[in-house]
């Protein structure tokens, strides 16, 4: 009897991993909702909006391993005509700050796929990122069964 409750545990634990929901009005939420709003904001070439989220001091590492800081990223947000899907969200909190990763799928004029890093800090009240990084997912091997 003592294992059925274990179970209903593990169970819990593994589906909300696998599932990776956080609760309405988590700060985990809203900073995905803040991501995707970056996300859009880029796809737009919003420019305003999208530096509204980058804190002064951002240092970015694109998918190319080009670092820029603010200036720089703000000048490459050009409107372009991807669609973007992000998913597989794990955020971490460290009082102000959080660790967030994620998966994209991009399609459209690029189809790639790649995982990002964001460090996103709290100053003033408000949430922005301080640091990004990307990175491509490889297609698979073709050379390698799997």
């Amino acid at each position: 009897m003592k294992q059925i409750p274990f179970v209903i545990v593990l169970v819990l634990g593994i589906s909300s991993i696998a599932f990776g929901q956080y609760k309405k009005g988590s700060v985990e939420e809203k900073l995905i909702q803040l991501d995707k709003a970056w996300t859009s904001a880029e796809l737009r070439g919003d420019k305003r909006a999208a530096g509204a989220l980058v804190a002064d001091d951002f240092v970015g590492t694109t998918q190319r391993g080009e670092v820029q800081n603010k200036a720089q990223y703000i000048a490459s947000v050009v409107p372009n005509a991807d669609m973007v899907k992000s998913d597989e969200y794990k955020i971490s909190l460290y009082g102000n700050t959080a660790v967030m990763t994620h998966r994209s799928t991009v399609s459209g004029v690029r189809n790639v796929q790649f995982r990002s890093t964001h460090i996103w800090m709290k100053r003033g009240g408000k949430w922005q990122i301080v640091a990004h990084h990307g990175s491509l997912i490889a297609p698979p091997d073709e050379d390698t069964d799997q």
